[in-house]
């Protein structure tokens, strides 16, 4: 009957159907969670009917319980979510708090977003929709993997978790390899890297506490992060390496087969780095504008070389990671020199040789 209701509400509103209004994007932190520890829902309404609100908003939930019901008109202060920034919203819960049921009740969160009196709503986040909100299964965990990760397209701005099984886990592996050692430490860290360890946060004395997991019980221990965040890069993810060990290293958990633990990123969007030169046509009066449209991600700093006639000038890209630009002022350099052609380089702090061209001096008058 509830249901019932709020089809016909949602069927009074104005609009309603008539526009694209599907929540743009939904995460979590952490990406993994328990229905009975703190989770933090981040919703951004880009695009909704809620699009620029600023004052308030409030959660409509009706699965696994309907926390809410009776107050559609006047949503209660517990469903109000907190505004992030632009068109983003988010809400902290411990899930058998908000919906008051037990753990084994709660696999998935459903609802929708609304403004107090439901005048403008959100569609919803529901199986059907293909957005509902699902809680980690960790049955397998718990019986046969020994790792997992989610979510499973890595991105370097949202949250990431990590799981394992240390009584899976194996060490000893130049002598006799056993499974379980890493069980029995009183805290387990993480050592790892990015795409093939080109970014590394060593477990070490310094590190312990970014290092840390979380023990969910049972041997099971999780580590959260975003991923920019821990590594202080921004670059695109393809894989995480990671080992397993104690703060001494005295005790250790590796993969099977005593192999490094390996988390591929699935669905990576490529990216095809540009490299552009403004203005097109280009005089001996001009500032030349270099451009890198995500540039090399793998690389800290890009690094440009400016051959004119006699003249060379040399520095580092400006402006945010992945989109890069340097200046230079080919005024005083060219003055005086005949010359009909520069030459440009661009290189990564590695050396890596991007971009190695003639760029033409159009005659001034042309």
């Amino acid at each position: 009957m509830k249901r019932l209701l709020l089809s016909i509400a949602l069927l009074m509103l104005p609009f309603i159907g008539m526009c694209q209004n599907t929540i743009k994007e939904i995460w979590t932190q952490p990406a993994i969670f328990k229905a009975d520890e703190p989770v933090t829902l981040f919703f951004d309404l880009k695009g909704t009917q809620l699009e620029g609100e600023t004052t308030a908003v409030y959660l409509w939930s009706w699965f696994p319980s309907e926390p809410d019901a009776g107050n559609w008109q006047s949503s209660s202060e517990f469903a109000k979510l907190t505004h992030v920034d632009a068109d983003v919203w988010k809400i902290t819960m411990t899930p058998t708090d908000y919906y008051h049921v037990a753990t084994d009740q709660i696999v998935a969160l459903y609802g929708l977003l609304k403004n107090k009196d439901g005048s403008k709503v959100t569609d919803a986040f529901a199986p059907d929709k293909g957005n509902a909100i699902n809680l980690y299964n960790f049955t397998d965990i718990k019986s046969t993997k020994i790792s997992d990760f989610y979510p499973k397209t890595i991105k370097g701005d949202r949250p990431f978790s990590i799981i394992i099984n240390a009584n899976k886990t194996w060490s000893d592996c130049a002598t006799n390899a056993t499974q379980g050692a890493l069980a029995t430490a009183s805290e387990v860290h993480i050592h790892s890297g990015l795409n093939d360890w080109k970014v590394i946060v060593e477990n070490n004395p310094a590190n312990l506490s970014k290092t840390k997991l979380t023990h969910l019980g049972d041997g099971i221990y999780r580590m959260d992060m975003i991923p920019w965040e821990y590594y202080g890069q921004q670059i695109a993810i393809t894989k995480v390496n990671a080992v397993f060990a104690n703060d001494t290293w005295s005790k250790l958990g590796l993969s099977t087969n005593c192999a490094d633990f390996l988390f591929n990123s699935t669905g990576i969007e490529i990216v095809v780095p540009s490299y552009n030169i403004f203005p097109q046509k280009i005089t001996k009066k001009d500032i030349l504008t270099l451009v890198a449209v995500n540039g090399d991600l793998d690389a800290s700093d890009l690094n440009y070389e400016v051959t004119m006639g006699n003249q060379k000038a040399t520095g580092k890209f400006e402006g945010v990671k992945p989109n890069y630009r340097a200046y230079i002022d080919l005024v005083t350099p060219l003055k005086g020199q005949s010359v009909d052609k520069i030459h440009v380089t661009i290189k990564t702090n590695t050396g890596n040789n991007l971009l190695d061209t003639d760029v033409a001096l159009t005659p001034i008058g042309n």
